[in-house]
């Protein structure tokens, strides 16, 4: 590591810029259910889990995950199949039909990116994809030991469950 460390002020700055980014995210995001769709991408990428496990890997709780399912269900993109390990439990599948909305949502994000970094040198938008991979590790292992300490998950805002 080079340089002295960031002050106080340099981190509340830092936090700041990516509390607006995600801010703006979330305002222009055409998806209104956002929850849901990190579900379905996060079963298309895993395989078929069982609801408990969905819920560990996307860092929520069961309920949340459970109404998720049920609306992703109800729309085709789900569907429940028998555990072959264990008959009384049961895994999530994607369907045919989750995965083309899975690869449709993708797509228009891809369109979309592309045009808002067209005039960015291809180097720093590699450099930032590096970046931020390692910030989203780094954060995702301190979200862990913090649901230890708690031995608990958290709600879908990230809030701790009481």
């Amino acid at each position: 590591m080079s340089g002295e460390p960031l002050t106080d002020e340099e981190y509340s700055e830092l936090g700041k810029t990516m509390g607006m980014l995600f801010q703006r995210i979330m305002r222009a995001r055409k998806e209104p259910e956002g929850g849901q769709v990190a579900a379905l991408g996060m079963l298309a990428k895993c395989g078929p889990v069982r609801s408990s496990d969905l819920a560990k890997n996307l860092f929520l709780d069961q309920s949340t995950v459970s109404r998720h399912v049920a609306h992703l269900e109800a729309d085709g993109l789900v569907e429940k199949v028998a555990d072959a390990s264990d008959g009384r439990a049961t895994q999530l599948h994607v369907t045919e039909l989750g995965h083309k909305h899975i690869q449709d949502f993708w797509q228009k994000r891809i369109d979309a990116m592309r045009e808002g970094f067209d005039h960015w040198d291809p180097a720093d938008l590699r450099t930032l994809t590096q970046l931020m991979t390692r910030y989203v590790e780094d954060f995702s292992t301190i979200i862990a030991k913090t649901q230890d300490a708690k031995n608990g998950p958290t709600t879908e805002d990230g809030t701790a469950n009481e």
